[in-house]
């Protein structure tokens, strides 16, 4: 796990460990330091914690300072009588029971007499240089520079608040002909004025296919099609300073080997840096998977993905070398979080085990399964297809969101003329929002169901209208960034944004369906906006009342109003906290529709709407 520390004082002052990079919110070490060279050698321990969390942990370090200068290390701070040369330091131990080691950074922060704010950066040739950390900052950064990658770089975006998350995939299949690491920062300033939260980017390591989802050589991000490791820093930096998140493609179902074994099967696998970390064999493979790998690993956990030689994750070297190679991407490169893909290749507790370890901000998987049919048309019922993205975030213990396939698929269809469908038995939304919103991430196309392969693409004249829906539903939308600057549909889904933010609405909202029959559907969310979608013009007396009610925006086939009234902010209230309520006969959604159970949903999901005080009576 890497652990590059940070620390900041005034000058004469104590040199104040401020936190680990890779988790800001929570302090989970306990460091031994040692020093060495022509100082005098002294040991104290060291522990840094958050206000709820004060573990410690064996985590020995050492920090080398030359020079015949003395030093003393306090509980809790790092106390230098004078500023001398400093050299890397390296960061090893164990943390949970796990070993790791990696190569960490200082940053020391000295206010002098002018008050002008300095950085002593430790290289790792050992020469030392003095940096000014004041007049450069970007107008979006709020927060301290840190030190990750061998240099000063902009500190971690501040995090969006619970359930407030906007997602913007940002990039598309062919986004690897286009120098697309250079190419993408050029458009950041233009994508954080859309109000985006985190930025999803594609797979950067070296990889058999150009898009990255053959990758081989992991830590090899020169050798990426994307571009070079230095462009990819600078990206993601670029993004820190407009307070964006960045969130990694991680595949780590399959991977390429780099040549064959003995009896030709390509199995042997070279981690792409100078240790031997993921230099593994056949004993790293799964031995039933149906690519032909020659794998002497246990039973594979999950489906087989057919193109490369599915990973044993059961294996615990693939586990420890796996979790440190995406804390170095955490640490070393400065992503912030996974979108981890082909999920369901193997069993959901190794994507939480990897997930805890790693501590990302945000985390989503791709599962992607076959939608119910019947006599060739999409099933009204989608309940067991999305039980099944239920029960994929219930194995990771909740720790990791999904991406809402079912929203989507039945969501393609109902914009053309059956808007029925936006409504399940229950008066709820169909798709995961209707059962798991807080883990739902909702989305109208990605690089594989549009762009240019377009295996599953929403059609092309109503993607505005699926964002109407996404972006004012709950979940957690994810914008694709084709349909900004393809379809031009930037102005369109920044004001649709806006108005999410200003009435605060999120990933728990409360939506109260009104009507939903085939040429329109009507919903008020959060009391406080009302969306219609559909053709058809009369709304009866759901036509919103003009004192109370002000048209916020329209097009064709939609229409969406926002309340006159001031939005209140009251604390939130996570459901999940929530002790489950008594049991009554029957309470109404909305006062107009009692909620029923159903046999398709797991004990989890019947859990989950239990403590929403929505539903008691079960329907078989």
């Amino acid at each position: 796990m890497s652990l590059p520390f940070i620390f900041g004082a005034t000058s004469n002052a104590a040199w104040t460990l401020k936190r680990s990079l890779w988790r800001r919110e929570s302090g989970v070490v306990g460091i031994n330091f040692s020093c060495n060279g022509n100082n005098k050698f002294h040991e104290e321990y060291v522990c840094l914690f958050s206000s709820d969390v004060k573990s410690h942990y064996n985590i020995k370090g050492t920090l080398r300072i030359n020079g015949q200068k003395g030093e003393s290390i306090l509980f809790g701070r790092v106390q230098i009588k004078d500023l001398s040369e400093l050299s890397t330091t390296r960061a090893m131990g164990r943390l949970g029971g796990e070993f790791f080691s990696t190569i960490g950074r200082c940053v020391w922060s000295k206010q002098d007499k002018a008050q002008e704010r300095r950085a002593i950066i430790a290289h790792a040739d050992g020469e030392d240089k003095l940096k000014s950390g004041s007049s450069q900052n970007h107008e979006h950064q709020h927060h301290r520079p840190e030190v990750h990658g061998f240099r000063v770089r902009p500190g971690r975006p501040v995090l969006a608040g619970p359930d407030q998350n906007i997602l913007l995939q940002g990039f598309n299949w062919d986004s690897w002909k286009n120098k697309w690491w250079v190419n993408l920062k050029t458009k950041v300033e233009d994508l954080c004025s859309v109000g985006i939260t985190d930025v999803w980017l594609p797979p950067p390591s070296q990889s058999v296919d150009r898009q990255g989802y053959l990758p081989s050589q992991l830590y090899n991000l020169d050798a990426s099609a994307y571009g070079t490791a230095a462009e990819l820093k600078d990206l993601i930096d670029e993004f820190h300073r407009h307070n964006i998140c960045c969130i990694a493609d991680i595949v780590i179902n399959h991977r390429s080997g780099i040549k064959q074994d003995s009896k030709g099967h390509w199995n042997v696998f070279k981690g792409g840096n100078q240790d031997r970390r993921l230099d593994w064999g056949p004993w790293a493979v799964v031995d039933d998977d149906i690519f032909d790998s020659g794998g002497k690993g246990n039973h594979d956990s999950g489906e087989s993905y057919g193109a490369a030689p599915d990973l044993d994750h059961s294996n615990k070297q693939v586990q420890d070398e796996l979790t440190d190679w995406m804390n170095w991407l955490r640490a070393e490169i400065g992503f912030d979080g996974w979108r981890f893909d082909f999920v369901k290749g193997y069993h959901p507790k190794y994507t939480q085990l990897y997930i805890e370890r790693t501590k990302p901000t945000f985390a989503v998987g791709e599962l992607w399964t076959s939608m119910d049919y019947f006599d060739g048309q999409l099933s009204w019922d989608q309940n067991r297809h999305r039980q099944v993205l239920c029960n994929w975030i219930d194995g990771t213990k909740g720790t990791c969101c999904a991406f809402d396939f079912t929203t989507k698929g039945i969501l393609q269809r109902a914009v053309e003329g059956e808007l029925w469908r936006l409504r399940d038995d229950n008066n709820r939304p169909p798709g995961l929002i209707g059962w798991y919103p807080q883990r739902a991430v909702t989305f109208i196309d990605n690089h594989d169901t549009g762009s240019s392969q377009r295996h599953w693409n929403f059609p092309d004249k109503r993607v505005l209208m699926g964002y109407v829906y996404i972006l004012t539903h709950p979940g957690i939308p994810c914008i694709f960034i084709d349909h900004l600057y393809d379809f031009k549909l930037k102005d369109e889904i920044k004001k649709l944004v806006l108005l999410r933010k200003r009435n605060g609405i999120n990933a728990r909202s409360k939506v109260h369906i009104q009507k939903a029959e085939a040429d329109i559907y009507v919903a008020k969310i959060n009391d406080r906006v009302i969306v219609k979608l559909g053709a058809r013009m009369e709304m009866g007396n759901l036509l919103p009342n003009k004192e109370e009610w002000c048209m916020f925006m329209s097009g064709r086939d939609f229409a969406v109003w926002e309340t006159t009234t001031p939005l209140i902010i009251v604390p939130d209230v996570r459901q999940d906290e929530r002790k489950p309520p008594v049991q009554k006969s029957t309470v109404n959604n909305g006062g107009t529709h009692p909620v029923q159970l159903t046999s398709k949903m797991s004990e989890e999901t019947k859990k989950r709407i239990l403590n929403e005080g929505e539903a008691t009576n079960l329907s078989v």
